[in-house]
């Protein structure tokens, strides 16, 4: 058995989740929905996640043939199987004893551990850090710990800001779907090693553009020497 962690709300994450989840063969999967217990006041000036969802209904997830049930706290989830997973798309803060008796993975939108925390994908940019997702068990430490699969994301010659954050998009979706499978194969422990990012301010997500720019020559520079040895 498959476990969604979600919002009531439509998720977009959520959404990719599970059309893929249902595309690759996965027939028992449980959506358990938390209400969003906050409203988000800050709105990027420069937004690199898609967010629209093509359906105005949690019905979907009926029709797709999986169990809907909306919860008030993580505690109305009854015990479950050792061996069953749950895939972490919403749904907040997790209490520590729930995941500590529980397997839960997140695909986290950064290369642990030199991307940790919100905006990894734009902070990276900014500081010319490794782009790339991880996929890890929740745990103590917040993007760090257990870690089932990291892949680095290269930026080729003809990416642009956006087309290089909707890849990045891509592979989260996929890894985390890739980690039901992969959970099975021996962990790797990295501990954080910086404090995590918080949401960049706007004065700074204005110069994205140029720095992606600086980045981007950057990389296929790299990826020409490379190639030339």
């Amino acid at each position: 058995m498959i476990h969604v962690l979600t919002y009531t709300t439509p998720h977009r994450k959520t959404y990719d989740v599970l059309c893929l989840l249902k595309a690759r063969g996965y027939g028992e999967v449980s959506v358990w929905a938390l209400p969003m217990s906050y409203v988000k006041k800050y709105k990027p000036t420069v937004p690199h996640r898609p967010d629209f969802v093509p359906v105005d209904s949690q019905a979907y997830i009926l029709n797709l043939g999986y169990t809907y049930t909306e919860i008030e706290k993580y505690d109305d989830i009854p015990p479950t199987e050792k061996h069953e997973i749950f895939l972490l798309c919403g749904g907040g803060i997790l209490p520590e004893e729930f995941s500590a008796s529980r397997t839960i993975i997140n695909s986290h939108g950064g290369y642990i551990p030199c991307a940790r925390g919100l905006d990894s994908f734009k902070w990276a940019i900014y500081q010319g850090l490794p782009l790339g997702v991880t996929t890890h068990i929740i745990g103590k430490e917040v993007d760090a710990g257990e870690v089932i699969e990291r892949r680095e994301l290269a930026v080729e010659e003809t990416d642009t800001f956006h087309t290089t954050a909707q890849r990045a998009y891509e592979l989260e979706i996929c890894m985390l779907v890739d980690a039901i499978e992969k959970n099975g194969c021996a962990h790797t422990y990295i501990k954080g090693e910086s404090e995590p990012f918080r949401r960049m301010p706007h004065d700074l997500e204005r110069e994205l553009y140029s720095k992606f720019e600086i980045y981007k020559r950057s990389s296929v520079d790299i990826q020409r020497g490379k190639a030339e040895q």
